[in-house]
């Protein structure tokens, strides 16, 4: 770990001395000239959210204000990560970009290339901050660093999606259990219905459903045990939520060609009706359906639980946070880099997102009397009030940053036919691996 964070500082910094004439350079020959800032995020598609943040940076390239936004949008997350890494590699690196909290950043705070974002947060008694939910602020914190070192740009949660259609076909109802859930998965598919189609090309469909095992199982305290070490990846208690997984695996409940499917096919697969259920964000629920029949088909109930204690727990928090990196960037680059975050973390910027979409913001905002009615986010909303503990993906709080890649690869194995010790073994030798370079 401290050799790969020494191997970072040292490619900042040579990038750094090679850049510092460069650094401002937008504004060096001529004071009128705007200040471009890049700004990386995964905004490519075609969703309502992510039209309406694209066309927000359009407008905001439209005032009178000296600043320039050049977007830089991958959709899927691992090509998006792997350019985000590379950047800072290299030393082209974005004013402002999209990150999900936890160690993974810990390497770019250590590396001291984030901005302290609480000077201007707590400006004017706080009025930036003040505009976000209490509970958003988390993800943006970190032991030993005094500050605030993003600002959310999304909420969620994980939720079960199902198809109402489907369910009465097969005669089932929506589960509460993981024990229900498996009968309602070999009900469906004896009536010839596939149960989940997921993605698992894209290793994060295995890391949901992973976390949402741990913390619907074990509970969010768990979490902090996995961290700490106190509770290990090849205990019993965490085979035996590999074996949850190998089990649906194994007897089909999965989907097909699992390790071939991205995120996209998965959602098609659910949208049009040939998977019963989807376990997804609250996001999933903002997208634009081109058909209202497919809209009014969806059902949405909590992730099922494995202990009752658990029940009111959920995988969730803030979302699409927004970095402010400081290498090789002028003082006007960082000042430009805030205001357009204020821009787009602002009230009016929610409700006119509400207006579009409804979606679970991070920020507080009067909703508009233009927003449509859209039943199945009230029945989030509603879930929402009943949870009573958040965590996001488990290994954002693991000091390792290379955990959520280790556990989420450690996990795809299970798809190519690993067992769960062998998950287990898969995880615990990449960290030994870790701890000795």
């Amino acid at each position: 770990m401290k050799k790969r964070v020494l191997a970072i500082m040292m490619a900042i910094t040579l990038a750094a001395g090679s850049l510092a004439g460069c650094s401002g350079g937008s504004k060096s020959g001529d004071s009128k000239e705007d200040i471009v800032i890049k700004v990386a995020g995964r905004y490519s598609n075609d969703t309502p959210t992510e039209k309406y943040y694209r066309q927000k940076v359009e407008e905001f390239n439209e005032m009178d204000n000296g600043i320039k936004v050049e977007m830089d949008n991958i959709s899927t997350e691992a090509d998006y990560i792997d350019k985000l890494r590379t950047s800072f590699a290299n030393g082209d690196i974005p004013n402002v970009f999209v990150e999900y909290g936890g160690s993974r950043c810990l390497d770019y705070l250590e590396a001291d290339a984030l901005v302290d974002l609480k000077p201007y947060l707590d400006e004017n008694d706080s009025e930036w901050r003040n505009q976000f939910y209490d509970s958003m602020w988390a993800a943006t914190e970190y032991e030993g660093y005094e500050g605030t070192y993003a600002v959310p740009f999304g909420s969620y949660f994980i939720l079960l999606y199902y198809n109402k259609a489907l369910f009465e076909e097969a005669g089932v109802q929506p589960p509460e259990t993981l024990d229900e859930l498996m009968v309602v998965c070999e009900k469906l598919k004896e009536k010839g219905i596939l149960p989940f189609q997921i993605g698992g090309k894209e290793s994060y469909r295995f890391g949901h459903l992973n976390n949402n095992l741990i913390i619907k199982t074990l509970g969010i305290d768990a979490v902090d045990q996995l961290a700490s070490r106190e509770l290990s990846y090849d205990s019993s208690e965490m085979i035996q939520t590999y074996q949850f997984i190998a089990d649906m695996l194994e007897n089909g409940y999965l989907g097909e060609d699992i390790l071939d499917t991205d995120a996209t096919a998965e959602n098609v697969a659910f949208t049009e009706g040939k998977a019963a259920m989807h376990y997804d964000g609250t996001w999933f629920a903002a997208n634009e359906f081109s058909d209202p029949e497919i809209y009014n088909n969806i059902g949405v109930i909590p992730f099922p639980y494995g202990d009752e204690s658990c029940k009111y727990y959920a995988q969730g928090g803030a979302a699409d946070l927004f970095y402010v990196s400081k290498l090789n960037k002028s003082e006007e680059e960082i000042e430009a880099s805030i205001e357009f975050l204020k821009y787009v973390t602002s009230p009016e910027y929610f409700r006119g997102l509400d207006e579009k979409i409804r979606t679970i913001a991070p920020v507080k905002f009067e909703k508009s009397d233009k927003a449509k009615d859209d039943p199945l986010t009230d029945e989030i909303i509603a879930i929402q009030s009943e949870i009573k503990g958040l965590r996001t993906d488990v290994q954002n709080y693991d000091p390792q940053s290379h955990m959520i890649d280790t556990v989420r690869s450690s996990l795809q194995g299970l798809a190519m036919g690993d067992s769960a010790e062998k998950c287990a073994e898969n995880i615990m030798k990449r960290m030994e691996e870790y701890s000795e370079e």
